[in-house]
C-alpha cells in the first residue's frame, strides 16, 4: 500500500474525508419539495375544480327560472294553453333538475332555501296559473318568487367565488413556496458548488501547468469540500513527488555528468599515453591536476618505483611537478604512509593505490583527504582504474625499452655473425695466407711460389673486401615501411638498376607476419642469391618468390635463366653458399641449390614460420 492509499485510508477512518451534508441530496430535496408542493397544489386545484363542477350550470338554471316566471305571466295571459304547459312543465323540470339536486347535495346548507322555493311554488304560484289563472295576484306574489331565486343565484355566486379564492390562494402559494425554495436552491448551489467548481477549476489548471503550490479552502463537509481536500493532499503529494523527482533528476543528471567527465579522462589518459608510450611519467604528472578537479578531493601525489626493493625514483603531485610535502626521498622509509594510519601532519590522512603489473610494483597514486570526507565508491573506482591504467602504461613502456635492448642486442649478435660467416673467415683464411708467405720467404722459395701465395692473398683481400661492402650494403638499407615486403622491393629496386637484370617479384605472405629475426635471415637470403645471379650466372631474367602452403609452411624461390650451376659446395674461399645454409638452419629449415628444370640455378628454401610452430617433418609437400 502506498504512501496516497495509507492517507486516504487514515481520513477515512477518522471521518474527515465522508461528506455529512451533501450538495446532491440538498439539490434532491428542494426538488422533491418542489415537486411535492406542485403536486398539492394541483390536487387542491383539482379538487376545487370539482367542487366548482355544476355550479355555474345551477347559477344559470336558477336565472332560467326567474325568466320562466316572468315569462309565465304573459304567456297565460296572451298565448294559448299549451304554450304555457309547456313552459309551467320546463320550470318545474328546471326546479327539480339533476344539476340542482347535485349543487344541493354538495351544499346542504340550500336544501332549505331550494325547499322553500319549492314550497312556494308548488303552493303560491303554481295554483295560480291553473284554469282560471289569477294572473293579478300571481304578478304580486312572482316578486317574493324570484327574490328567493335570487337568493339562491347570490349563494350560489358567493360560494363559486370563495372557491375560486381557495385556487386562487393555492397557485399564489404554490408560486411562493417554489420561488422561495428555487431562490434557496440558486443560492445554496452558487455558493455551494458554482464557486467551488471555479476554485477547484482554477486549482486544476495550476495542476496542469505543473504548479503543485496552490490549495483551495471549500468550508462544510459536501462533496466538493471532499474533493477540495483531496486535491489539496494529492497537490501536496505531487509537489512532494515532483521535488523529489526533480531531486532526483538533479542527481542522476550530475552522475551522469561525473561518469561522463570520468570516462573523458580515461579516454585522454589512455590516448595520450598510448600516443607518448616512452614517457609516460611526465604526462601522468600534467593529468593530476585534471584527475584532483574531477574527483573534487585533496592533492593527487604519484610515487614511481624502479622496483619493489629499491624504492621509489620519482615523485610528484597535482600542484606541481615537484615531491609533496611530505615526501623524503631518498628516504621512503620515513614516508608517512608507512606510519599508523597513514595521517600526515596537517592532519589529513593519505590514501594510497598501488601501481602493479603482475608481481611488479610500480608505485603508488596517493590521495590527501581528511578524515572526515572519506573517499565515495565512484571515486575509489575511478582511482583504482587510474592506478591500473598507470601501472599498465608504466609496464609497457618498461617493456618497450627492454625489448629496445632485446632488438639492439639481437642486432649486434646479427652483424657479430655475418662479420664471423663472412668477413671473419675470409680475413682468418688471408691470415693463414701470410703466415704460408711468411714460410715460403724464410725457406726460401722461388719467385714464382712466392708471387703465387700473394696473389691468392691478394685475391683474397678483395674477397673479403667485397665481402665487408655487401655487408655494409645491407645494413644500410633503408626500408620506409616496417616487414620484409618493403625490405624486398628495395632490394630488387637496387639490383635491377644496377644489374640490369630484370626481375619478377611475386610475394604471396601478406598474412603470415614474420618475426624480425626470420625478415633478416630471408631478405640475407635473396640477397645472397641475387648477387650470385649477378656476378656468376650471366641470366636476362629472374623469378623471385614467396608463398605458403596449407600447412603454413613458407616457400622461398629465387630462380635464373643463366649458365646454371655445377656444385653445390663453395669454391675456395668463397663462403656464400656456406653462409645461406647456415641461415636456413637458423629459420629451422632447408635449403636446396641446383639446376633449374627449363635451365638456368633455382634456390629453393623453405621453413616453418615461428608463429605457426609447425615441425617441418609434418609436411608432405613435394616440389620439382
Amino acid at each position: 500500500m502506498n504512501k496516497q492509499a495509507r492517507a486516504s485510508t487514515a481520513n477515512n477512518e477518522s471521518g474527515q474525508l465522508v461528506p455529512r451534508h451533501s450538495i446532491v441530496f440538498n439539490t434532491l430535496v428542494a426538488f422533491v419539495v418542489i415537486i411535492s408542493v406542485t403536486l398539492l397544489s394541483m390536487l387542491g386545484n383539482l379538487y376545487m375544480a370539482d367542487a366548482l363542477e355544476g355550479d355555474a350550470e345551477a347559477i344559470n338554471q336558477a336565472g332560467s327560472l326567474r325568466m320562466l316566471t316572468w315569462r309565465l305571466a304573459t304567456s297565460a295571459e296572451y298565448e294559448p294553453r299549451e304554450v304555457t304547459e309547456r313552459q309551467l312543465d320546463r320550470l318545474e323540470a328546471t326546479l327539480n333538475s339533476r344539476t340542482l339536486e347535485t349543487v344541493l347535495d354538495r351544499h346542504g346548507e340550500l336544501e332549505a332555501i331550494h325547499e322553500q322555493i319549492v314550497r312556494r311554488w308548488s303552493q303560491s304560484l303554481r295554483p295560480l296559473l291553473n284554469e282560471p289563472a289569477d294572473l293579478a295576484r300571481y304578478r304580486a306574489e312572482a316578486p317574493a318568487f324570484v327574490e328567493e331565486l335570487d337568493n339562491l343565484v347570490h349563494w350560489l355566486q358567493r360560494s363559486s367565488e370563495s372557491k375560486l379564492e381557495v385556487v386562487r390562494a393555492l397557485q399564489v402559494g404554490t408560486l411562493f413556496v417554489i420561488v422561495v425554495i428555487a431562490f434557496i436552491l440558486i443560492y445554496g448551489l452558487h455558493n455551494n458548488l458554482a464557486t467551488p467548481l471555479r476554485s477547484l477549476t482554477q486549482l486544476a489548471r495550476q495542476i496542469g501547468r505543473g504548479n503543485f503550490a496552490g490549495s483551495v479552502e471549500i468550508p462544510g463537509d459536501t462533496e466538493l469540500s471532499l474533493l477540495a481536500r483531496t486535491l489539496n493532499q494529492m497537490n501536496a503529494e505531487l509537489a512532494e513527488l515532483y521535488g523529489q523527482m526533480e531531486q532526483k533528476v538533479a542527481t542522476k543528471t550530475a552522475r551522469l555528468r561525473r561518469s561522463n567527465e570520468s570516462l573523458q579522462l580515461l579516454f585522454d589518459t589512455a590516448r595520450l599515453l598510448y600516443s607518448q608510450a616512452d614517457e609516460p611519467e611526465v604526462l601522468m604528472g600534467q593529468m593530476l591536476g585534471e584527475v584532483q578537479r574531477i574527483l573534487d578531493v585533496g592533492p593527487i601525489s604519484l610515487c614511481l618505483n624502479r622496483s619493489a626493493g629499491v624504492g621509489s625514483h620519482t615523485s610528484m603531485t597535482s600542484l606541481g611537478l615537484s615531491p609533496p610535502e611530505y615526501c623524503k626521498l631518498p628516504n621512503c622509509g620515513d614516508c608517512p604512509v608507512n606510519s599508523e594510519g597513514s595521517l600526515l601532519p596537517s592532519g589529513n590522512r593519505l590514501i594510497s593505490f598501488d601501481l602493479t603489473a603482475g608481481d611488479a610494483e610500480l608505485g603508488n597514486l596517493r590521495i590527501e583527504q581528511p578524515l572526515q570526507a572519506p573517499l565515495e565508491p565512484w571515486q575509489s573506482q575511478l582511482l583504482e582504474t587510474l592506478a591500473d591504467l598507470f601501472a599498465a602504461s608504466l609496464s609497457l613502456a618498461q617493456m618497450g625499452q627492454q625489448q629496445a635492448r632485446f632488438a639492439l642486442m639481437e642486432e649486434r649478435a646479427v652483424i657479430a655473425r655475418e662479420l664471423h660467416d663472412s668477413l671473419a673467415q675470409a680475413l682468418s683464411a688471408q691470415k693463414l695466407q701470410l703466415a704460408r708467405l711468411k714460410r715460403q720467404v724464410s725457406q726460401g722459395k722461388n719467385t714464382d711460389e712466392l708471387m703465387q701465395t700473394l696473389g691468392q692473398v691478394d685475391h683474397g683481400l678483395n674477397a673479403a673486401y667485397r665481402q665487408l661492402r655487401e655487408l655494409l650494403t645491407t645494413f644500410r638499407i633503408k626500408v620506409d615501411q616496417p616487414g620484409l615486403h618493403p625490405a624486398l622491393m628495395a632490394t630488387v629496386d637496387e639490383f635491377s638498376q644496377h644489374s640490369g637484370l630484370e626481375i619478377h617479384f611475386d610475394y604471396q605472405l601478406e598474412h603470415a607476419p614474420l618475426k624480425p629475426n626470420e625478415e633478416v635471415h630471408c631478405l640475407q637470403i635473396v640477397r645472397e642469391a641475387l648477387s650470385n645471379v649477378v656476378k656468376h650466372a650471366r641470366a636476362c631474367h629472374c623469378w623471385l618468390s614467396f608463398d605458403q602452403d596449407a600447412q603454413g609452411t613458407i616457400h622461398v624461390r629465387i630462380e635464373d635463366d643463366g649458365l646454371g650451376i655445377d656444385t653445390v659446395e663453395s669454391p675456395a674461399g668463397h663462403y656464400g653458399l656456406t653462409i645461406l645454409r647456415e641461415r636456413a638452419n637458423s629459420l629451422n629449415g632447408t635449403i636446396r641449390i641446383g639446376p633449374r628444370a627449363g635451365g638456368g640455378t633455382l634456390v629453393y628454401l623453405r621453413f616453418p614460420p615461428a608463429y605457426r610452430h609447425i615441425p617441418l617433418t609434418q609436411e608432405n609437400v613435394s616440389h620439382d
